[in-house]
């Protein structure tokens, strides 16, 4: 990849950013937050947002990513049973969901935004082409990034792009240099901190 970003929190006008967190859960919650923030105030939204699901007799839960142009929920575990501690990850579905994300490239979107750059895109699939794609459009991205991952998040980015902690203030400054840049601004706060 190319472009003019860091990892400094403060680089105006950097298109590709990553909220760093340790695995836990609530950064779907985050993520959910500041799409839902970003549609009320009118913007663009591509993307996906990621949902979790108990089911009953199983161990884990279910994984459902929802892509934001459609609206299609999509689950991307496979049933192994309770005692599985095997990938869970249906291939099948989530290139339906990559698929659906490429598509809405061509949509004039504010921003992408993607609940994680994890195993499949450190290994080169995923939505790592999307993410790719939108950078070169000039649509900012921002995804969440599990610290497990950062490495390869840097390579892939060839030491560029931004590492924000899960905290509002990092995340709304990147949000206001990044919108501002296509001419919009964001009209109230990031929601507070959800992830530690």
């Amino acid at each position: 990849m190319s472009g003019r970003s860091s990892d400094s929190n403060n680089t105006p006008g950097v298109l590709l950013a990553a909220i760093q967190h340790s695995g836990d859960r609530r950064i779907d919650d985050l993520i959910a937050s500041i799409v839902g923030q970003l549609k009320r105030q009118g913007l663009r939204v591509g993307g996906v947002v990621q949902s979790n699901v108990e089911q009953a007799g199983e161990r884990r839960c279910d994984m459902r990513l929802e892509e934001l142009t459609t609206g299609r929920v999509v689950s991307i575990s496979q049933r192994l049973g309770p005692q599985s501690r095997g990938c869970r990850l249906n291939n099948v579905a989530l290139d339906q969901i990559v698929a659906l994300v490429e598509a809405s490239l061509g949509d004039d979107l504010d921003i992408l935004i993607l609940n994680k750059f994890g195993r499949q895109e450190a290994e080169g699939k995923g939505l790592r082409t999307a993410v790719a794609h939108a950078v070169a459009a000039g649509i900012p991205v921002l995804v969440g990034l599990n610290r497990a991952y950062a490495a390869d998040w840097r390579e892939f980015c060839e030491g560029e792009g931004q590492l924000l902690e899960p905290e509002t203030d990092a995340v709304a400054s990147w949000l206001d240099a990044c919108l501002a840049g296509s001419g919009r601004t964001r009209q109230s706060k990031v929601p507070p901190r959800l992830v530690r």
